[in-house]
């Protein structure tokens, strides 16, 4: 495996890695080093190898100088790992689409390329940059997602909205596109004994930093709520929005309600840290992304499993995955009925016992291991291939 991610970090890496190794396979997985992170380490029979520390800022130009040196450093590393481990498949990770080109060597020597489209690149630079969809860095994106996809022999993506709203109209046929589902690793997030109310109804948000994740609509309707005595949130996670979102929680004098832990948990902490929660949130800002409409954030889908009731936008991947009286649902970016939630939560709590109930179906409905089996039976037809080859 090759991603530009931080491997304890990454939940969809992780999953595909450990569920290779439970299928017999060797993995190793190339990917970003953190400061005093070993170079290499085997962990939970996983093989990382970490070659350099990722960026996060306004440039992109910085972006793409970052991306073409890890580019050039996994395509070292893939071809000299290549002559002893004999690999016979090799997934990459976008972004960058381009990645998958790293891997020419081992394709060169037989192995079979996945491309795993997580983000369309076009639309989340797009968003990211403020870069119109006719510009030249859009169409370009565009020619080398396209390059990406005739280079793999196979190409998947996280959901199926993303596959039918943005990539088959594209052109790319159906058949072509595999969907291999975002969900949450149902070992790992199991029903916790929900906590009690003590007065006090405790929200989390945990993931990226990111404005179009909806924090700043967050900071806002925090700072509307009737009831700051009785609420607390939590937010936790590392990303380009954190110096703004520190300061836009002092400015709206929010400090007393809003606790942002602005660092990364591994993977397998998560549960921990979310276990004393009653309340997950999801207030991700549509507006900001045409692929945020289609995005089936995975934090929902881990509150869910934890049977943690939520409080989350309307889009249509979410959607397609959760019917309407799952979640508190909002239209993004309004502030006020973000606050009202907040606070109709704090008032009448027995609510969320009722919300909660009703996740076992979702937790049954959203199952990983399900894509877990998908996802091995894909690794062992290509592998058979180039076997064969």
């Amino acid at each position: 495996m090759i991603a530009y991610t931080y491997y304890e970090s990454d939940p969809r890496v992780i999953r595909m890695a450990e569920a290779a190794v439970d299928a017999g396979f060797g993995v190793d997985v190339i990917a970003l080093r953190r400061p005093g992170q070993l170079l290499r380490e085997a962990i939970r029979g996983v093989h990382v190898y970490r070659i350099q520390a990722r960026y996060r800022g306004g440039s992109l130009l910085r972006y793409m100088w970052e991306y073409v040196q890890f580019f050039t450093l996994c395509t070292l590393l893939s071809a000299w790992l290549c002559i002893s481990r004999h690999y016979t498949v090799v997934h990459v990770h976008n972004m960058p689409d381009a990645l998958v080109f790293s891997s020419i060597v081992p394709k060169l020597f037989g192995a079979r390329i996945i491309l795993d489209i997580h983000d369309p690149m076009a639309e989340t630079y797009g968003s990211k940059f403020r870069i119109s969809a006719d510009s030249v860095v859009s169409r370009l994106l565009l020619v080398q997602e396209r390059l990406s996809v005739a280079f793999a022999n196979k190409t998947i993506t996280v959901s199926e909205p993303v596959k039918s709203g943005i990539l088959v109209k594209r052109g790319y046929a159906p058949e072509d596109i595999g969907v291999v589902a975002n969900f949450a690793d149902d070992k790992i997030f199991t029903p916790i004994e929900y906590p009690s109310i003590d007065g006090v109804i405790r929200f989390v948000f945990h993931g990226t930093i990111l404005e179009r994740n909806g924090l700043r609509t967050l900071v806002e309707a925090a700072a509307q709520i009737r009831n700051s005595e009785r609420i607390r949130i939590r937010i936790i996670g590392e990303g380009d929005f954190s110096a703004t979102l520190h300061e836009l929680i002092r400015d709206r004098g929010a400090n007393h309600i809003i606790e942002f832990i602005n660092r990364t948990y591994p993977l397998y902490e998560m549960p921990r840290m979310l276990s004393d929660c009653h309340v997950g949130l999801v207030p991700l800002d549509i507006g900001m992304s045409t692929v945020a409409n289609l995005a089936l954030p995975l934090k929902l889908v881990e509150y869910a499993c934890l049977g943690l009731p939520s409080i989350c936008v309307r889009n249509a991947a979410i959607e397609y995955y959760f019917k309407s009286n799952e979640c508190m649902f909002f239209n993004s970016g309004d502030t006020a009925a973000l606050a009202r939630l907040l606070d109709q939560s704090a008032e009448r709590p027995e609510c969320l016992i009722e919300y909660r109930k009703r996740l076992q179906e979702v937790r049954d409905r959203l199952l990983w291991s399900k894509e877990k089996e998908r996802y091995t039976a894909l690794l062992r037809n290509l592998s058979s291939h180039s076997v064969r080859r």
